[in-house]
């Protein structure tokens, strides 16, 4: 940038050596896969993968602009691990007070989190949070034990430090 010519021009591939005003399209270059554009999204704490937990942070992470997410939460353990979120990973929520059965969400419960596939019978009053381990078994929450519960959000996508 600093000498305004193209960084694939001084790679030796073969683009005009000038650099375009906005961004220089790398699309048509083997190999070279754009990087798209970012925005920040705040990390609001830990999610437990097992048991709820309250575990508050200040940081923000950076992830694609056309990913619609509101905040972020750092998992902890190991309860879904067959839906290939793990221990460390981050997992983006789109804030909303409602998911459809079937979706992992973020889940309120006494003021602490975790994170399931969540099932909401509405006619039995009743709510199953699923662990995607089976070496766990599923919360059930029926009638008044449902007050102190509320959805956060759905996940929308996760960033993964396993290999």
């Amino acid at each position: 940038m600093a000498l305004k010519v193209n960084e694939a021009w001084l790679m030796g591939y073969d683009v005009p050596m000038e650099r375009n005003k906005n961004n220089v399209d790398y699309s048509g270059i083997k190999g070279i896969i754009p990087i798209p554009e970012m925005r920040k999204v705040p990390l609001l704490g830990a999610v437990a993968c097992g048991k709820p937990i309250y575990k508050e942070e200040n940081e923000w992470i950076s992830l694609p602009a056309d990913i619609k997410a509101d905040f972020c939460l750092r998992c902890e353990g190991d309860s879904m691990i067959d839906a290939r979120i793990n221990d460390g990973d981050i997992v983006f929520i789109k804030a909303c007070p409602e998911v459809e059965n079937g979706q992992i969400a973020a889940v309120s419960i006494d003021n602490e989190v975790t994170l399931k596939r969540v099932f909401y019978y509405p006619e039995k009053n009743k709510l199953v949070l699923y662990p995607e381990n089976k070496a766990y078994e599923p919360f059930v929450y029926m009638n008044e034990e449902l007050n102190d519960i509320r959805i956060l959000g759905k996940a929308v996508v996760f960033l993964s430090k396993a290999k």
